[in-house]
């Protein structure tokens, strides 16, 4: 679990983002290093629990609140062979064409080369005359 800041909109228990990087304020704000410090560009986070805690912020309509965060399981397509529930596997992305598969294809909060442990099958897919497994996965940290 991490400890960061979100704008009082996104305080809410269930409700996901992606990081993508601190803004230019946020880099000379005396609170950025609890605020975006703990956040990894790219990755995806889910709010857990709102702390009793806000402070001011310019980029926020003008408050930020203190919450939990987690990284959440996340959807991708795998070869087959690799769809075992409970296996760790290196992710490689699947070659796929179609754009509206995209978000399990390559889903925003991942990164080839992740390692990922595989929770459960969730799905078939086909593209490219290739079927493959959507698999929700949760990434292991080092």
């Amino acid at each position: 679990m991490v400890v960061t800041l979100v704008g009082e909109k996104l305080a809410k228990p269930g409700v996901e983002f992606i990081y993508y990087g601190p803004a230019d304020p946020c880099k000379t704000c005396r609170l950025a290093r609890v605020c975006v410090g703990n956040l990894e560009p790219g990755r995806r986070y889910k709010v857990l629990r709102i702390r009793n805690i806000e402070h001011s912020c310019p980029l926020h309509e003008g408050k930020v609140r203190v919450v939990d965060v987690i990284e959440p399981s996340i959807e991708v397509a795998v070869d087959p062979r690799y769809a075992i529930v409970g296996s760790r596997i290196t992710l490689n992305f699947i070659e796929c064409d179609d754009l509206e598969k995209q978000n399990v294809i390559k889903p925003e909060g991942l990164f080839e080369g992740d390692v990922v442990k595989i929770l459960e099958i969730t799905g078939e897919l086909e593209c490219n005359g290739r079927n493959y497994k959507i698999v929700k996965v949760m990434r292991e940290k080092e």
